[in-house]
């Protein structure tokens, strides 16, 4: 399945066994060339505190800890599979968080979700990265630092270049000032009410899009100033728009598309 493009291996726990070595499956199944080819692997389990757990691996084989696109095709299997009604309680390893369908289509195995993302933890200023230097120039890297429940590095930029995404997105999340690796998002201010996005994802490398990354985006956006706080704003990512919104508790809502590309069984020797 995938969101917006940011697509991932799932396996229905509900219905057939779990991996004994899951990243070892994440890093085999997501190759592109020798495997189904996926950003990563998603895990759906029973849970007793919520409709189902969803446990995620990134392409290298590292867990990760949350994933906005992951939960909303969370969020539409589980409808498909009709284990839940409008809303869907999904835990993952750092929150429980409540999807909500939007739009389904059962014949087109697809649909559009609304994710209660929780609230975003940040520090009041931004930070800067001074042995980290952006193309061309004697600038050093000034991001703005966002968790939500996974830690996102967010910069703000004039063009989304290849260079900055990939070169330069690879170095900051490994960079020293994060000892457990940092999502990179690059963004580009259309307007106070839009923004483009490209994502450097830990353990993944660039993605089409990640929905965490483009509630971190917006955060800092809204922060910074450029974006209106009181609005929905659009996020654009090279796999689609997502739709983001924080309302007057301070949760995070994240809207977008969730779709079925295909299934099937494969064996797993463990």
């Amino acid at each position: 399945m995938h969101g917006a493009g940011n697509d991932y291996v799932f396996i229905d726990g509900f219905t057939t066994p779990v991996p004994q070595s899951p990243e070892q499956v994440a890093r085999s199944v997501s190759d592109r060339h020798f495997g189904i080819g996926s950003d990563g692997l998603i895990v759906m389990s029973p849970v007793d505190h919520a409709d189902v757990e969803m446990q995620m691996w990134n392409a290298d084989g590292s867990e990760g800890t949350m994933c906005g696109n992951g939960a909303r095709c969370v969020a539409l299997w589980m409808h498909l599979k009709n284990r839940v009604s409008e809303r869907c309680q999904i835990q993952t390893a750092s929150r429980v968080v409540t999807a909500t369908a939007v739009q389904l289509d059962r014949s087109r195995d697809c649909g559009f979700f609304s994710v209660d993302m929780g609230r975003a933890t940040m520090t009041c200023s931004p930070e800067r990265l001074s042995d980290v230097r952006l193309p061309g120039t004697d600038s050093d890297v000034e991001f703005t630092p966002v968790s939500l429940g996974n830690p996102h590095a967010v910069v703000f930029a004039d063009e989304l270049t290849d260079r900055l995404v990939q070169h330069v997105g690879s170095r900051i999340e490994t960079h020293s000032r994060f000892p457990d690796r940092t999502n990179v998002e690059w963004v580009q201010v259309a307007s106070t009410t839009e923004i483009n996005v490209r994502v450097w994802e830990r353990g993944s490398g660039e993605t089409l899009a990640c929905g965490t990354g483009a509630c971190a985006a917006v955060v800092a956006a809204i922060q910074r100033g450029y974006c209106a706080a009181d609005e929905e704003i659009t996020v654009n990512l090279p796999g689609g728009r997502l739709q983001v919104r924080i309302d007057e508790i301070g949760h995070i809502w994240l809207t977008g598309p969730a779709q079925v590309s295909f299934s099937g069984s494969l064996p797993i020797d463990d």
